[in-house]
């Protein structure tokens, strides 16, 4: 009988479901969206049982898409998105919406753990450096706003509340809790971390056990059977966060290997087997295990592809309208990559800073109130100037990650939907320095979650074998080193201004509020 491997991609929006082979090769995929809300402009949440549907709605589509029966799928394991709060009482129904990664509530918080040295206290035990959406910030504002609700609480990630559908368990694992802060050396809950953050007793009841990505956590119930379409007793491994699975999907197994992921968030992910005794950079991104013996050193933007989507939203009906009026059949994002190449390098000198979630950014620095811009525009740039601009805006803020990474990295593993455009992903190959290789495939999340799946069910001996057995590469792109020193000026202009800026948007952060008060 043929075997195959389910992974689920819970993400920010939409939950996904894709069917492997042994060898890696895509057979079926499904999808379903999650509507995000916004009670207010700097809060995110998702009702869970919505996410849930999706999840159950993804997994039959993949399913039915197939040639697949049910019972040759041998093993199954989920990822998804990180952070934010979710949170199931005793009798496993959800407390409530689940507080998002993107969520901004919790700022305050974060700005007085920076100034009064509780990131710094606890960093070398944790490697996480917390920003407005992180778990730990989340739970303190829980503690502090909403005690009631932690009563007999559990808290999950969301990977993990639809596991605790699928079996009945409710735990996590190591990468997920490692950026809500735990001994990341020793991989479990820290006393010293919680203390940091000020959990009183009943909030680090909440903690879920910790388990290994690769241990079967249960089995598919009859009920989820029933409502996914997946057969009765599915074996159901414990699985990653997104951060760490999308890397392994793309390759990232071994010291040294590294990823940049362009997609809602903007992530760098840098291999190693060594922590040392002192964790760069200090206070800000992550060290999350990955591999029994590796972790991944990892910097996130909040705001990645979501930067062209607001740009497009908002001013994109002259492009569509001049795409649509091409002779043949021209898409969108094809007429843009062929008529952006004839805007220069540094568009004239625009320069854009991403920073357009409600919860500010979160790497290489840490700053809830931090907002998107244009700088350098005059009346002689038009459209085409702009759009560039956020391409290379958002190139210029995976740099500044990957650059305050102190690992040498000469080649680039790039995923997510920023790498399908050609003229992007040159664009990144000559702001980053470093050549730039894209690998088959689209759904990178599920992949890594399936090889997790296949390393527990003893199908691969190890995160490398899996890989080395799924992971083909389809496009390279070597940078043009005399653009490479052009963009090294303009990164550093890029720099400048978003450091000068910092006490410019906590006043003006200030001045929203009260502007608001007045409504």
């Amino acid at each position: 009988m043929a075997e195959y491997i389910i992974g689920l991609d819970a993400g920010t929006s939409v939950v996904k479901a894709a069917i492997f082979d042994v060898n890696g090769n895509e057979i079926a995929r499904g999808a379903r969206s999650v509507p995000i809300t916004n009670p207010q402009a700097h809060l995110a949440e998702e009702n869970m049982d919505e996410v849930w549907v999706a999840g159950t709605e993804a997994i039959q589509h993949a399913l039915t898409n197939s040639s697949v029966r049910a019972d040759e799928i041998v093993a199954l394991s989920a990822t998804g998105q990180g952070d934010g709060t979710w949170l199931i009482g005793a009798d496993g129904k959800p407390k409530g919406p689940a507080y998002l990664w993107t969520d901004g509530r919790a700022g305050d918080i974060i700005d007085g753990w920076y100034l009064d040295g509780t990131v710094s206290k606890q960093f070398n035990i944790s490697g996480t450096g917390p920003y407005a959406g992180t778990t730990s910030a989340l739970l303190r504002w829980r503690q502090d706003n909403e005690p009631e609700i932690l009563e007999g609480a559990t808290n999950l990630w969301c990977k993990d509340w639809i596991e605790y559908n699928l079996t009945g368990d409710a735990s996590t694992d190591a990468s997920d809790a490692s950026l809500a802060g735990i001994d990341v050396r020793n991989r479990q809950w820290s006393d010293e971390v919680n203390a940091a953050w000020g959990f009183d007793e009943r909030t680090r009841r909440a903690l879920p056990p910790i388990k290994s990505p690769v241990d079967q956590i249960g089995t598919v119930t009859a009920h989820a059977a029933g409502v996914t379409g997946l057969a009765e007793g599915t074996p159901v491994f414990k699985g990653q966060m997104d951060i760490t699975a999308s890397s392994l999907g793309v390759g990232v197994a071994r010291p040294g290997d590294c990823m940049a992921v362009i997609g809602t968030a903007g992530i760098v992910t840098v291999a190693t087997d060594n922590l040392g005794s002192e964790i760069l950079p200090a206070d800000v991104g992550w060290v999350i295990p990955h591999s029994p013996d590796t972790w991944i050193r990892a910097l996130g933007m909040n705001c990645c592809t979501p930067n062209l989507d607001w740009f497009l939203r908002e001013f994109g009906d002259p492009f569509r309208r001049e795409a649509s009026a091409q002779p043949g059949e021209v898409g969108l994002f094809d007429y843009l990559d062929a008529n952006i190449k004839e805007v220069p390098i540094g568009c004239g000198g625009v320069i854009y800073h991403g920073y357009l979630a409600p919860g500010g950014e979160r790497a290489p620095f840490v700053k809830p109130s931090a907002r998107g811009s244009f700088n350098g525009i005059t009346g002689s740039h038009d459209r085409w100037h702009l759009l560039r601009a956020v391409y290379e805006g958002v190139a210029f803020g995976i740099r500044d990650c990957l650059d305050a990474i102190p690992t040498q990295v000469d080649t680039v593993r790039m995923a997510g939907g920023g790498a399908n455009s050609h003229v992007w992903s040159q664009i990144f190959a000559d702001v980053l320095g470093r050549r730039i290789i894209i690998p088959a495939g689209s759904e990178f999340g599920a992949k890594g979650a399936a090889i997790v799946a296949g390393v527990g069910a003893g199908i691969y001996s190890s995160y490398g074998e899996g890989t080395d057995r799924t992971v083909n590469i389809v496009r390279e792109y070597e940078p043009d080193l005399r653009k490479t020193a052009v963009y090294d000026d303009f990164f550093g202009v890029y720099r400048d201004i978003r450091t000068s800026t910092l006490a410019s948007w906590d006043a003006l952060q200030s001045a929203v509020r009260k502007s608001a008060a007045l409504v």
